[in-house]
């Protein structure tokens, strides 16, 4: 038999209903051995090489450069050169590379052997009724042929120019470094926004143990005590100088990096929502950061916030905490990727939540959940190891139950038991439930 290996284009994943060629090793009748890579795809998480299962000589019936259907056949390998059904060496990579129409036509006007169809040029074919004989002189017809030769104009816009589409977000170069979207990030941006089509962000939650927590915190603060707000901008301003793909924003074919950490903080205290910014909030110390929280909140409620206070955010964090909200999922500023939720701290089972909504043109899921739990280890290192095992210890002694158990939100008793010893109750016990 002629032909030893038939190559299609493999489904590597769900999302990919389609492949682009990005490298054809081979010229087009070269020999290649077995276990030799012949061709290259480019899917939108990863590149994938085909590998010849037989030694023979390649035939390409596709092109670098050009996507192609899940399960189209795009090149075969025969078993000897002359049984190769292409034109001659010159000739033949003219009929399969050259780009423009004009070239193309006239390299097969000169073909005369057996026309070869795509699955998808001859299943098009089969629902138009269009004869194959239309194609004579062609070497081989894609589903794009067979398009043009219906002149079916395409309304759906291409991967490529879905991208293009994007409204450009202005760069300024003394404030953001600017690098190219690979092809890969281009192709899952187009995938998920045929899924998405009202924006690419998701959230990621993680609870964080407050107990004890502001033991130490309190007596680096003046104003703010027992708020997770100073913390929270202190030790995420320092992580997003290591997790920048945070501390930027996707530019509509780019993404820009920002330079210098500034944090923005919602306040809505009813004079309508504001987001302050603490300008190079990753070096101030955690009293310097409290100092700017409260200057820009008296500014807030005096009426006196500048144009400069409210500008060149790159990270925001909305703190609820005060408002008793438990959880919720925040929406990302203009020209960020990403924004963090601060919930409110449930007295009872002493946590809080905290929330990132991310921008998944700019970075995935994995990056932002090692974030928070690097965020999550950062603030519960403040916890006093001596409050919480004091917590643990205390226990009623007639149930047994823990003061960390209890979920009454009102505490032990001290008391003395019958053996006249000091002990705790719970109230259940103490009102003898």
């Amino acid at each position: 038999m002629p032909i030893v290996q038939e190559i299609k284009v493999p489904l590597l994943s769900v999302n990919d209903t389609s492949l682009t060629v990005v490298d054809l090793p081979f010229a087009p009748g070269s020999p290649v051995k077995k276990g030799d890579i012949i061709v290259v795809f480019e899917s939108s998480k990863t590149t994938y090489d085909v590998l010849a299962e037989a030694e023979g000589f390649i035939s390409y019936i596709c092109e670098n450069g050009e996507d192609y259907d899940v399960n189209e056949v795009i090149a075969h390998i025969y078993s000897s050169k002359e049984e190769l059904p292409l034109l001659p060496e010159v000739k033949k990579h003219q009929a399969v590379t050259v780009a423009d129409k004009e070239h193309r036509e006239e390299a097969a006007a000169i073909w005369e052997g057996d026309t070869m169809f795509s699955p998808a040029a001859m299943a098009l074919m089969k629902k138009h009724q269009l004869d194959s004989t239309v194609f004579i002189g062609r070497d081989f017809v894609s589903k794009t042929d067979v398009e043009e030769k219906l002149g079916i104009s395409k309304k759906v816009i291409t991967k490529k120019e879905s991208v293009k589409s994007i409204s450009i977000l202005p760069t300024d170069a003394d404030k953001v470094i600017v690098e190219k979207l690979s092809s890969n990030k281009k192709r899952e941006i187009d995938y998920l926004s045929s899924v998405q089509q009202t924006g690419l962000t998701s959230t990621i939650n993680t609870l964080v143990e407050t107990d004890g927590l502001f033991v130490h915190i309190n007596q680096s603060l003046q104003f703010l005590k027992n708020s997770l707000l100073p913390v929270v901008v202190y030790e995420t301003s320092r992580l997003l100088e290591k997790y920048k793909e945070l501390n930027g924003y996707f530019t509509g074919d780019s993404v820009a990096f920002y330079k210098q950490v500034n944090i923005g903080f919602a306040i809505d205290i009813d004079k309508g929502l504001k987001v302050p910014v603490i300008k190079n909030a990753s070096v101030k110390s955690m009293q310097e950061t409290e100092a700017a929280i409260m200057e820009l909140s008296n500014k807030y409620l005096d009426d006196a916030l500048l144009i400069d206070d409210l500008s060149d955010i790159t990270f925001t964090i909305t703190d609820l905490s005060g408002e008793g909200v438990s959880f919720f999922r925040p929406l990302i500023n203009m020209m960020n990727s990403a924004i963090l939720g601060v919930s409110a701290i449930d007295e009872k089972l002493q946590r809080s939540i905290l929330t990132v909504t991310f921008d998944h043109r700019v970075t995935e899921g994995k990056l932002v959940a090692q974030f928070l739990q690097e965020l999550k280890n950062r603030i519960e290192s403040y916890r006093s190891a001596h409050y919480v095992h004091a917590n643990q210890s205390i226990t009623c002694f007639k149930c047994f139950k823990s003061l960390q158990e209890d979920l009454s939100d009102v505490g032990f008793t001290k008391c003395i038991t019958p053996k006249g010893e000091e002990a705790f109750i719970c109230q259940s016990c103490f009102k003898g439930f």
